[in-house]
């Protein structure tokens, strides 16, 4: 009796470091390759892009309307005359060669036009530095996503496995009269349960996955790399909601997008009303003729003229007060349009601080939830081996355990994207936050170099004092081939609180430990 719980808890255990962790000795796709393939393939990043494009064609196009224009046109012809009388047909090659010149000199609406265009490449360029600020915020929601979708999954499975498990055992003892048919129809719900819900998360991984591979614009064959030591995470700075409302109102990208499409509107209204304005251009041409007849009607002359043209609309049918009427109701529309965008940013700042904030206290919690299910799966494994506890509570011990893990880890991810989407709603997220991030990623295949300066700081994440992640020497001759797993079970440093949750895990044989060998973040 004492060497099966050993087994039975080893090998459940096993089920579960071989689920939920991947192994990194092959090639793993790390947070910045996604980001650089994001760049290449996004069709929003790009079609931002070509925006830019456009608008900065657009601006040369107004700058040519309010330029001077020199055009040079001639022509060559053949032409035979017949003289009756005389019976005479001479031949002559015409030539006339013309250069014109023509400058605006009073021309309000082509001048507004061009102040327009002007603000509009303003506008483009801050749009596509706000795409790429949106392209690193999906490109780090679809990774974290993916993993952490990739983590449920595989623990949905596990726990099919452990509830086959019970319902064998179920049914054993049931058949041998040790326990009453509804345990074994407890066995059959909770197993069916189970299936149910494995296949509910491989379908939310593998779309987990295809998102992240529409992005990056390829299928990911490679295993997407975990985050590696403990983090330690800090509360923003400043401390204050209301600053962070007041700093992002201020230089929120859309906000600012919203200002200038304002701009443009009240630009378009002036020009508008400047249609009814005359238009005065200096025009100036010069001609060439030349004939060879041999007759006195042979032409080789020379003209230049030199003028100003005036233009003035007299009656337009009403064509521009309509037109104005219609710029003005734009900006009205424009002008709504930053309040409701104000309002959106607002909300949004609140929520990431929010997620930010209570991120770090729920964090703190599940550390402890941690610590305690990790004291339960040994506590119920020496219960077991005493006869005061039996199989199936040791496997329902080591369920909540890892269920225990991938909360934390969706904890600390959550809490990470909280730090990103609030420097998102001030508009400071920059490739360097991404680098940052994914020098946080483990590295199997090398040593870890010291985490970059963070640009985080003083709003986020703080990696500079991290110790080194450690892997327990004991390990059960029977397990040495499976792959170790990283485990979301180490203390992460919060800011401004009295201490750090401690690990209370008594100390027990190998055998019945199998479930705690490695000591790093689930993911």
């Amino acid at each position: 009796m004492a060497t099966q719980p050993s087994k039975l808890s080893l090998f459940a255990a096993s089920l579960v470091m071989c689920a939920i962790g991947a192994p990194l000795n092959a090639q793993a796709y790390d947070l910045w390759s996604a980001y650089s393939d994001a760049q290449t393939n996004d069709p929003t990043f790009l079609s931002a892009s070509a925006q830019n494009s456009i608008a900065q064609a657009q601006s040369r196009q107004a700058r040519a309307a309010i330029l001077p224009t020199i055009k040079l046109s001639g022509s060559i012809s053949s032409e035979k005359y017949v003289y009756l009388a005389t019976g005479s047909s001479p031949q002559t090659n015409p030539t006339q060669a013309t250069i014109s010149f023509n400058q605006p000199l009073l021309d309000m609406s082509s001048l507004t036009a061009f102040k327009q265009v002007r603000v509009n490449v303003s506008s483009s360029e801050l749009k596509l530095e706000q795409a790429r600020q949106d392209l690193i915020s999906r490109v780090l929601n679809a990774y974290f996503s993916a993993l952490l979708s990739q983590g449920k999954a595989s623990i949905a499975e596990v726990q099919v496995e452990v509830a086959a498990k019970q319902l064998k055992m179920a049914q054993r003892n049931f058949e041998v009269g040790n326990t009453t048919v509804i345990d074994k129809y407890e066995a059959e719900t909770a197993y069916h349960n189970a299936s149910a819900a494995a296949i509910s998360a491989v379908s939310a991984r593998n779309n987990a996955f295809a998102a992240l591979e529409d992005m990056v614009g390829h299928a990911i064959n490679e295993p997407l790399k975990p985050l590696a030591a403990p983090l330690r995470l800090k509360l923003p700075v400043p401390g204050s909601q209301a600053q962070w409302v007041d700093r992002a109102t201020q230089e929120n990208l859309a906000i600012r997008i919203a200002k200038l499409t304002d701009e443009i509107a009240q630009l378009e209204i002036k020009r508008r009303s400047q249609q009814r304005l005359p238009i005065v251009n200096l025009v100036a041409n010069q001609k060439w003729r030349h004939s060879d007849l041999n007759q006195s009607t042979d032409i080789s002359s020379r003209s230049t003229n030199v003028g100003l043209e005036l233009s003035v609309p007299l009656f337009d049918g009403g064509l521009i007060s309509a037109q104005t009427d219609e710029a003005r109701a734009l900006q009205y529309q424009s002008m709504q349009s930053i309040r409701a965008t104000t309002t959106t940013v607002s909300q949004a700042t609140r929520t990431a601080y929010s997620q930010a904030t209570s991120g770090l206290a729920t964090i703190e919690a599940l550390q402890a939830a941690n610590a305690a299910s990790r004291a339960s799966v040994k506590s119920n494994s020496i219960g077991y081996n005493l006869g005061m506890r039996i199989n199936i509570d040791v496997l329902n011990a080591q369920k909540t355990d890892a269920q225990t893990q991938v909360n934390l880890a969706e904890a600390q991810y959550n809490t990470i994207i909280g730090n990103v989407n609030l420097k998102s709603a001030i508009s400071q997220l920059t490739e360097n936050d991404v680098r940052y991030i994914n020098a946080l990623l483990a590295d199997e295949t090398s040593k870890r170099t010291v985490a970059p300066t963070s640009p985080f700081e003083p709003t986020a994440i703080n990696r500079s004092n991290d110790p080194k992640p450690t892997l327990a020497s004991a390990t059960p001759s029977n397990a040495s081939s499976i792959p170790a797993i990283p485990l979301a079970n180490q203390p992460v440093e919060i800011a401004n609180t009295q201490q750090t949750q401690p690990d209370q895990a008594p100390q027990t044989s190998p055998a019945t430990d199998a479930a705690t060998l490695v000591k790093k973040p689930l993911f």
